[in-house]
């Protein structure tokens, strides 16, 4: 196998991940050109959605590789009433699924915590959501959006399922500062 910049060779099990990793973020990188870093992915996830209603999971059509990234963001004028619009160019971190079911992926934008109290105290157009959530519930990774929906990543591999689920509470209540 080859050298890695005169580094040890590299064997064929981290050959194989460097070649999912650089795959990955180049399919991703078509979803989303502010991808910065890959940080974590499994290969098999399936979205739920949480039904207020009915008080149900239900499955989404959502079905394949997931993948959590660090995003290029931009910070908006300390000045500007800040819109749905410009929380897109403020998501640092960002989750994909890769369907195999449909062109369609899933994605959510991440934003610490700290930072979304700071530039929307009061929610989201004033909806009293004024930051996301975590939890992991048997073998889902439950995630609250900003907009109050709540999502189910069901990830087949425990192991990956607690990375994911480490990185997204990190994600979140990291102390990053923008402003």
């Amino acid at each position: 196998m080859g050298e890695l910049n005169n580094q040890e060779p590299i064997t064929p099990e981290e050959a194989l991940k460097l070649y999912t990793n650089t795959l990955n973020f180049n399919v991703i990188s078509r979803y989303d050109p502010g991808i910065k870093q890959l940080l974590c992915h499994t290969s098999h996830c399936v979205v739920y959605k949480f039904n207020d209603e009915s008080q149900e999971w239900i499955k989404s059509d959502y079905s394949g590789t997931l993948a959590l990234y660090v995003r290029d963001f931009k910070v908006p004028p300390s000045n500007k009433q800040l819109s749905y619009q410009d929380l897109q160019q403020l998501f640092c971190y960002g989750l994909i699924l890769l369907n195999r079911n449909n062109p369609d992926c899933f994605s959510l934008g991440l934003l610490p915590n700290k930072i979304t109290k700071h530039y929307f105290p009061n929610g989201l157009n004033d909806s009293s959501v004024s930051e996301m959530d975590v939890e992991l519930n048997d073998n889902l990774i439950i995630v609250r959006n900003l907009l109050g929906e709540i999502y189910g990543l069901w990830v087949f591999n425990e192991e990956d399922r607690i990375k994911l689920f480490k990185s997204i509470e990190f994600c979140l209540n990291s102390d990053a500062k923008l402003y």
